[in-house]
């Protein structure tokens, strides 16, 4: 059976995407700073230098390098970075490789979803710390920086896969990928959205439609379980938590058995 198009994205896809292609697009990892659903990343490319012609001097090649020597350099200080989160220390307290990226700007917490819809799914605007997502698919409209395994394409805060203004939007608008994009910009009050909802040519069933989820839309709660951001050894003292009571629980059984 083929998979559904929405289907084929998954965590466990993004999070293989991310280590394969992290370096090429410029995103140095974070040592010991993966969670189940998070990583701290830092952004290697800088401002693009261009010839008279408006051409890029630097070449992809040269970021993949930049990104590799960063991440060597992180490495260098892996001890620190990781007392340092251990403890959980404020900025000012940061080792200077991390103070550096800090000042610029350009230090992340990254929350690693199967799309970008996500975000608004596990109503992860509530949780603090989070300041870029990392997505198989960006279908969404987010206030915060978008990095999308799919195409390796970086996405500004409120920039969509497909401009709202762009014509090809209305050929895509009533599947379920545009739809999601037109909703989440809607819903969170992007003009572009509202004239586009408001203007002449939309039909008015399905204004009123979309109208209904807007407000569906901005009262949703989550009421699954919350995506969980602990480390590895976090997980390990919650699994050893969980091993000394079931033997606790199975001693105390087999003694009433005898």
């Amino acid at each position: 059976m083929a998979e559904r198009p929405y289907s084929r994205y998954t965590r466990a896809k993004t999070w293989a995407a991310l280590y394969s292609q992290h370096t090429n697009a410029g995103y140095a990892l974070v040592p010991n700073t993966t969670t189940e659903n998070s990583i701290d990343v830092i952004n290697c490319k800088e401002t693009p230098k261009t010839t008279k012609e408006g051409l890029p001097i630097k070449s992809t090649q040269d970021l993949a390098k930049d990104t590799q020597r960063k991440a060597e350099e992180l490495l260098l200080h892996e001890e620190e970075i990781t007392e340092y989160y251990r403890l959980r220390q404020t900025p000012d307290k940061a080792p200077e490789i991390l103070a550096e990226a800090i000042k610029a700007k350009k230090l992340r917490t990254a929350v690693v979803l199967a799309k970008s819809s996500d975000y608004y799914h596990y109503s992860l605007e509530d949780i603090s710390g989070l300041n870029m997502v990392i997505c198989g698919l960006h279908d969404s409209y987010l206030h915060i920086p978008v990095w999308e395994m799919n195409t390796n394409r970086r996405y500004k805060a409120r920039e969509t896969a497909v401009s709202l203004t762009d014509p090809k939007f209305n050929e895509i608008r009533c599947t379920q990928f545009g739809h999601s994009i037109l909703l989440a910009a809607y819903a969170k009050g992007n003009p572009d959205a509202i004239a586009f909802i408001e203007s002449k040519n939309f039909p008015e069933r399905s204004r009123t439609r979309i109208k209904h989820e807007k407000d569906e839309f901005q009262h949703q709660t989550y009421r699954g379980r919350p995506l969980a951001f602990r480390s590895a050894e976090k997980r390990q003292e919650v699994g050893d938590k969980i091993s000394d009571s079931l033997k606790q629980y199975h001693a105390r059984k087999h003694l009433r058995v005898i």
